[in-house]
């Protein structure tokens, strides 16, 4: 098994202020992680996968991973390590007509051919939230097992919201907004727990998440309830993982992130869909694919790519063929954190084994 960790020296050093920290956590990182095959190359320094410096865009990056794989060999993980500024995410064209003028996404990276919708490679990001040892702390993030999980939904995606849960928790415990607002949101529903799930609103410039009782959309979670969080976080949110000139207070993916004992984050960059009631479809199904690959015991980046895969393997035989909902639902999750843990409740933290 290899993975290529893939990052701009550069703009790592302009965005952080501590390249060679980073460099340095990322070398100890792979020391201590001898059952993978690891290599850590900047883009933006010649080598002989390329002997001039790569343009900082995204389809020139691709291109440069493709040439390192052709050399190489296959790469199962690919870790992109910096936010939007280091790592560009593609600019795609929207499928569906929305409000959102390109979708933002990983997949180009994850996918060995021009078909972008479905991922072959088990592909992550690590951003950087402009602070070396938020990059640094993700690398050194170690995990327990407490056997519990969190979940909260809009009252009107309930039952749709259950069906996904299922997987992880106890539907009963599963929460909604309203009639939980943010002022009673409690810190420690957060804590001491493998998997927290959400299937709220989310809005592109906001710092909040929002629940929804017909015309009523109160705020339901903001920054401010992060606190000691843990687990494996699914959000299923519009622009959940939206981080592009955002920071950890404006950001709850970039808030979840700062926690040491959050593991790792899906979510999606763009306006999102999903059925209000069951069966799952979109963001539900892709999510519900998730939790089981992960509870099976699979690494994060495996069970999002198996996800991804499934979710368009099922989406073709019910209809024939994918809609457009389905084909920007597969362009906009993406996943954060390293793609090679392994995250089951009634286990220990461990890597991929070759």
């Amino acid at each position: 098994m290899r993975m290529l960790i893939v990052s701009s020296k550069q703009d790592l050093q302009s965005e952080t202020g501590c390249e060679q920290e980073i460099a340095r956590a990322v070398r100890q990182y792979i020391a201590e992680h001898k059952d993978i095959a690891t290599k850590f190359i900047y883009y933006d320094i010649p080598s002989k996968y390329s002997p001039k410096r790569v343009q900082k865009n995204a389809r020139s990056i691709r291109d440069f991973i493709s040439k390192i794989e052709e050399k190489w060999g296959t790469i199962d993980f690919l870790l992109l390590l910096g936010g939007d500024r280091i790592v560009p995410f593609f600019r795609l064209e929207n499928p569906c007509d929305d409000g959102d003028m390109k979708v933002l996404s990983d997949n180009p990276y994850a996918s060995r051919d021009e078909d972008f919708l479905i991922p072959e490679r088990a592909c992550a990001r690590i951003p950087d939230n402009k602070d070396a040892g938020f990059i640094i702390a993700q690398l050194k993030k170690k995990h327990k097992v407490y056997r519990r999980s969190f979940g909260i939904s809009t009252k009107t995606w309930k039952e749709a919201s259950k069906a996904v849960y299922r997987f992880v928790g106890n539907t009963r415990s599963l929460k909604t907004s309203p009639p939980v607002e943010h002022t009673e949101f409690k810190k420690s529903w957060l804590r001491n727990k493998d998997y927290l799930y959400f299937n709220l609103h989310g809005a592109k410039e906001s710092e909040y998440w929002y629940g929804q009782d017909g015309n009523q959309y109160p705020r339901a979670l903001g920054p401010d309830a992060v606190d000691r969080a843990a687990g494996f976080v699914a959000a299923e949110c519009c622009y959940g993982a939206y981080i592009v000139r955002k920071s950890d207070q404006t950001a709850l993916a970039l808030k979840f992130l700062a926690e040491k004992d959050i593991q790792g984050f899906s979510g999606s960059t763009t306006i999102a869909y999903g059925p209000v009631k069951p069966p799952s479809g979109e963001a539900d199904l892709l999510t519900r694919y998730l939790f089981q690959y992960l509870k099976q015991g699979l690494t994060t980046g495996e069970s999002f790519r198996n996800a991804k895969q499934d979710f368009a393997r099922k989406m073709l035989r019910q209809q024939g063929f994918l809609d457009e909902d389905d084909q920007k639902t597969l362009l906009q999750f993406v996943l954060y954190g390293d793609p090679t843990v392994k995250f089951t409740a009634g286990s220990k933290k461990m890597r991929m084994s070759a």
